[in-house]
């Protein structure tokens, strides 16, 4: 908290400043992220889990999980 607006006798919010910024800089990770790293061990192939996450992504639903060729 910054100094108190005058009169108010409260802490001024950073995040009311005109003068914060808007967003911090994230450090970059090395190389491309996979979500899929962790389930690839447990599944037959990567295709497997490919497979296996479309039906978490879309479970409960009326039109199942198209299978395509992704390499």
């Amino acid at each position: 908290m910054t100094d108190a607006p005058p009169g108010t006798g409260r802490p001024r919010d950073p995040d009311l400043d005109t003068d914060t910024p808007h967003a911090r800089p994230a450090e970059r990770l090395e190389g491309k992220p996979d979500q899929l790293n962790e389930k690839h061990g447990d599944a037959e192939d990567r295709q497997e889990a490919l497979l296996d996450e479309g039906v978490e992504e879309t479970f409960p639903a009326s039109d199942s999980v198209s299978a395509k060729r992704i390499n």
